[in-house]
């Protein structure tokens, strides 16, 4: 289960596959459900961030533990290492702009790899349960403070979202260029079978990278708009049940 060498056997959509990314979809179901209904859902965060830290540690020491790590493969500057860091910290810091870009990167992103995982171990491995459920918190602990920090909404939140992953991009691609790696998968695609093969290669790849990143950034607008509606509702109900509650 925790052998490098053994389990490396991972096939895209099959049956385990699919039923890992149908327990997602109830996972997120089950919690747009207790959001809008419970009003304590404290513990949700609370099961999230512990996700998140275990999974972003254990993963360290196991990479050491096996001799894998490398400056080139191992640091957490990976698009999920990232959005896990910000998830963790706007658990602490409520409030902050810096959600906008967890807003952006926490959620299509980490669904996408889900779905086109760049893994080659199978269930139940380690790094098979890790992964998905590493990949799972991410937009749950999205979606969770969405709703539980009534974050706003607006428009030039996606320009804001672009201008710091753009940002963000320049350091790790100097880093990349240095070490050789390929964090951010700004040096070209992974190895896996994932939609980035399609975006060409060189100053066609950056390209197609920030028009992909507009169009994912739009499309989590679009979807967390929606949401805002039954957060909204869901505000009112709660407003009007207190008043009942008074008289």
């Amino acid at each position: 289960m925790f052998s490098p060498e053994k389990m490396m056997n991972f096939q895209m959509f099959s049956s385990v596959h699919l039923l890992t990314l149908l327990v997602f979809a109830f996972m997120i179901a089950g919690m747009l459900l207790c959001l809008s209904k419970l009003t304590n859902v404290k513990w949700i965060g609370t099961i999230l961030l512990c996700t998140l830290c275990i999974s972003e540690g254990s993963y360290q020491i196991w990479t050491i533990s096996n001799g894998l790590w490398s400056v080139q493969t191992t640091l957490p500057l990976h698009l999920c290492s990232i959005s896990t860091f910000i998830g963790i910290y706007l658990y602490f810091k409520r409030g902050s702009r810096l959600f906008y870009l967890f807003l952006y990167i926490g959620f299509i992103p980490p669904i996408l790899a889900l779905i086109t995982p760049d893994i080659p171990y199978a269930f139940p491995h380690y790094r098979y349960i890790k992964y998905f459920l590493h990949h799972m918190a991410i937009p749950l602990m999205v979606i969770y403070l969405f709703f539980y920090d009534q974050y706003p909404l607006r428009k030039r939140s996606i320009l804001y979202g672009l201008g710091l992953v753009n940002c963000l991009a320049v350091p790790i691609l100097i880093v990349n260029k240095v070490s050789g790696s390929n964090y951010f998968f700004l040096s070209g695609p992974p190895e896996g079978k994932t939609p980035l093969l399609w975006f060409g290669d060189g100053i066609t790849y950056f390209i197609n990278l920030e028009i992909a990143a507009v169009i994912v950034f739009s499309l989590n607008y679009l979807l967390f708009k929606s949401l805002a509606g039954k957060r909204r509702n869901h505000e009112i109900s709660e407003f009007m049940s207190k008043e009942k509650a008074q008289t």
